[in-house]
């Protein structure tokens, strides 16, 4: 999703209403045009934003939305966003990661799955998607 909003960024990215709402139109007609030829598609999101809820709402009406909750401790988190290739992130104070986390960890979504990611290697992760991708398949 990030690449999508670093093509329309804004000076005050965070709080620019337009920018975040323009930002997830964008990333909704991607979604939808790239699930018009393949099956499944995966995006990240800290999910904060309210427009981020209406664009998994309407989603929702034409497809088969999964949310998955990747947890890991803040400290863990600044460390893996300071270490990235910064030239493809929106550049954010260590400060203003902590608040975007703390308010991601209190946003509740009806999760079809949930991973600790403060242990878990890479591995464990996928096996972890994959059993839950065969639950879901088996419930259907």
């Amino acid at each position: 999703m990030e690449d999508i909003f670093l093509k329309i960024k804004t000076e005050d990215p965070f709080w620019d209403q337009k920018y975040i709402s323009t930002g997830y139109k964008n990333v909704e007609a991607e979604i939808r045009k790239r699930l018009s030829v393949c099956d499944q598609i995966t995006i990240e999101s800290t999910g904060i934003a309210l427009q981020f809820k209406e664009m998994v709402s309407r989603l929702k009406k034409d497809y088969s939305v999964k949310l998955v909750k990747i947890k890991a401790d803040s400290g863990l988190c600044l460390r893996r966003i300071n270490s990235r290739d910064q030239s493809q992130h929106i550049a954010v104070s260590d400060d203003k990661i902590n608040e975007i986390n703390k308010r991601a960890q209190s946003i509740i979504f009806d999760y079809d799955l949930v991973i600790d990611n403060n242990t878990a290697t890479d591995d464990e992760i996928i096996k972890c998607a994959k059993t839950c991708q065969i639950e879901n398949q088996v419930q259907s």
